[in-house]
């Protein structure tokens, strides 16, 4: 049952993302490296989670997880704050890191807790990132500069986290209902749609890893 956690997509492609980085990225990439190890702690993290729930019967696993939630955003927020449409806001973008920090300390401590997965803190971080994400496109349309937005790696990048938190954002929302209908008719809707945005997360990641190395030759 422990093997069987692993083979699902969402593993997979996090598994073909971390693999992606290694053979991509290096120190010409400059701060994209740093994907390697937040990639492998994403997966470390998964493998954690998967033993204390199928092999140590853990039923409250959610420490971990909270842990590279709040890891996941704050790294997110830096990288954005790197792309040449963006640097000018690397004021804000510290600011906006720091106040993150600081409201989700404040959820893991002493509002949902250190075994309850931060709901509230993952919806600030989708919320937060979307916006990030919808404000690069519009500077692109206002940028008189051609780009060629199909070798872009933040374009890939940007794109995959936006999907990917609006996603996420409208699932905890719909969070409710989304159970009630699995729990009557056994088709897990929730899981599926889950997996689907964390697969496009991926694949925009290898593409923007690939990207990446393609314009640091």
């Amino acid at each position: 049952m422990f093997a069987a956690y692993f083979i699902n997509i969402s593993l997979i492609a996090e598994w073909c993302a971390l693999i992606a980085s290694i053979l991509f990225l290096n120190k010409k990439t400059g701060i994209w490296q740093f994907f390697i190890p937040y990639l492998f702690l994403t997966v470390c993290t998964e493998i954690v989670g998967g033993y204390e729930s199928y092999v140590l019967k853990v039923t409250n696993n959610a420490l971990p997880y909270n842990i590279l939630l709040i890891i996941s955003v704050v790294f997110f927020v830096y990288v954005l704050s790197n792309a040449d449409l963006l640097k000018r806001f690397k004021k804000a973008f510290f600011i906006i890191i720091i106040c993150f920090i600081v409201l989700s300390f404040i959820n893991l401590f002493f509002l949902q807790g250190l075994w309850i997965y931060n709901s509230y803190s993952e919806t600030i971080g989708d919320i937060l990132l979307t916006i990030i994400s919808c404000y690069f496109f519009y500077t692109i349309l206002k940028d008189d500069v051609f780009r060629d937005l199909f070798k872009d790696e933040y374009f890939w990048l940007v794109t995959g986290l936006l999907f990917s938190s609006i996603g996420s954002v409208l699932l905890y929302f719909f969070l409710s209902p989304l159970q009630v209908f699995a729990e009557k008719t056994h088709i897990p809707i929730y899981k599926y749609i889950n997996n689907g945005v964390n697969l496009l997360l991926y694949i925009n990641l290898i593409i923007a890893f690939i990207c990446r190395r393609a314009n640091t030759k």
